[in-house]
C-alpha cells in the first residue's frame, strides 16, 4: 500500500515536471572587436664606407652600391634619362617631365655621393670632369677594376690621364707617377727617359706656368736636371732655404751629375739607399739604366 501511494506520488511529481514549461534563455552575441598592430618600421643598418684611395676597388664598390641602394637612387646607374624612354603613349608629358627632373636630381645626387667617398687624390682628378654618375662609376671601374687583374691598358690609361695638383706636394706626385710607369715596365713596356721628362713637365701643375715654359725650351733635359729644377723651385715656394743658404741633398745630388755620369760613379747623399724587389731583377730603371730595381727605389731619385 506504502508502494503505491509512493508510486502514485512519484507519478505526480514526474508529470508535475514534465509539464513545466521551460523559458528559452537569450544569449546575446559577444562582440570582440579587433586589436590594431602598429607596422613596425625596421631603420636600415648605416653603411660606414672607407674612402676609395685606388685598391680594392670591388670591396669598395659592393660597400658604395648597398649605399646608393639604401638611398633609393641607385637605379641612375643603369637606367638612362626617361625622356629617352618615355613617349606620348606610355605617360602624359606631365609625368615625363617629373620623372625626368627626379632623374637628373637623383643622378646628381648619385655623383656626390660618389665623388665623397673618393680619396683626396681621386677627388681632384674627377670632380671637375662633367659627367653623370653612370659615367663616372664605369669610368673608376674600367680604370680600377680591372687594374687589380694587371692589365697594360688600365696602367696605361693612368699614366696618360695623371695630373698633378696644387694641394699636394709635387715631388710626391712625380713620386706617384714614377711608380705608375714602373708597373707598365713591369710588364714588358719600358718608358723611355726623355719621353717620361716631357710627360712630367706637361702634368705639372697649372700654378707651375713659368717654370713649364722654361722647361719647354731646354734643348737637352735629363731626368736628374728635371729633377733639380723642380727641387728648388718647391722649396722656394715652401720658403724652405733663404738666400744664400746651402742647397738640400737632393738638390746637390743631382747638381753633381751635370756632367752626364753614370749613376754607378757618384755616391748617393748620406741616408740614401739603393733598395730592390724581389720580382725587379730583369727590369732595368729608365733613370739610371741599371737593372735590378724600379725606378722608385732609384737612389738617384730618393
Amino acid at each position: 500500500m506504502l508502494s503505491g501511494i509512493n508510486g502514485k506520488k512519484n507519478g505526480e511529481v514526474a508529470s508535475s515536471v514534465i509539464d513545466v514549461p521551460v523559458e528559452p534563455v537569450a544569449i546575446e552575441p559577444v562582440t570582440i572587436e579587433p586589436v590594431p598592430i602598429e607596422p613596425v618600421t625596421i631603420e636600415p643598418v648605416p653603411i660606414e664606407i672607407v674612402r676609395f684611395d685606388g685598391k680594392n676597388f670591388q670591396v669598395w664598390a659592393e660597400q658604395m652600391e648597398l649605399f646608393l641602394k639604401q638611398l633609393k637612387i641607385n637605379y641612375v646607374l643603369t637606367e638612362p634619362c626617361p625622356n629617352a624612354t618615355l613617349g606620348e603613349k606610355d605617360a602624359s608629358a606631365g609625368e615625363t617631365k617629373a620623372a625626368e627632373k627626379r632623374w637628373v636630381n637623383d643622378d646628381l645626387t648619385c655623383r656626390r655621393n660618389i665623388l665623397s667617398h673618393l680619396s683626396d687624390n681621386l677627388f681632384n682628378k674627377y670632380a671637375n670632369r662633367k659627367m653623370s654618375a653612370k659615367d663616372l662609376w664605369e669610368d673608376l671601374k674600367f680604370v680600377y677594376m680591372y687594374e687589380e687583374y694587371g692589365t697594360k691598358i688600365s696602367q696605361v690609361k693612368k699614366y696618360i690621364e695623371f695630373q698633378m695638383v696644387d694641394e699636394k706636394a709635387v715631388l710626391d706626385q712625380i713620386q706617384e707617377l714614377n711608380c705608375i710607369a714602373d708597373s707598365i715596365a713591369a710588364v714588358g713596356m719600358p718608358i723611355e727617359e726623355n719621353f717620361h721628362v716631357s710627360v712630367i713637365v706637361s702634368k705639372l701643375p697649372l700654378s707651375w706656368k713659368d717654370l713649364s715654359i722654361k722647361l719647354m725650351r731646354e734643348e737637352h733635359l735629363p731626368f736628374w736636371k728635371l729633377m733639380e729644377l723642380i727641387t728648388k723651385e718647391e722649396e722656394s715656394r715652401n720658403g724652405v732655404k733663404q738666400i744664400g743658404e746651402p742647397p738640400s741633398d737632393r738638390a746637390r745630388f743631382y747638381r753633381a751629375n751635370e756632367g752626364g755620369s753614370s749613376g754607378a760613379d757618384i755616391k748617393p747623399p748620406p741616408g740614401f739607399q739603393r733598395k730592390y724587389e724581389p720580382n725587379s731583377k730583369n727590369v732595368s730603371c729608365y733613370i739610371c739604366g741599371q737593372k735590378g730595381h724600379f725606378s722608385k727605389n732609384c737612389w738617384r731619385w730618393l
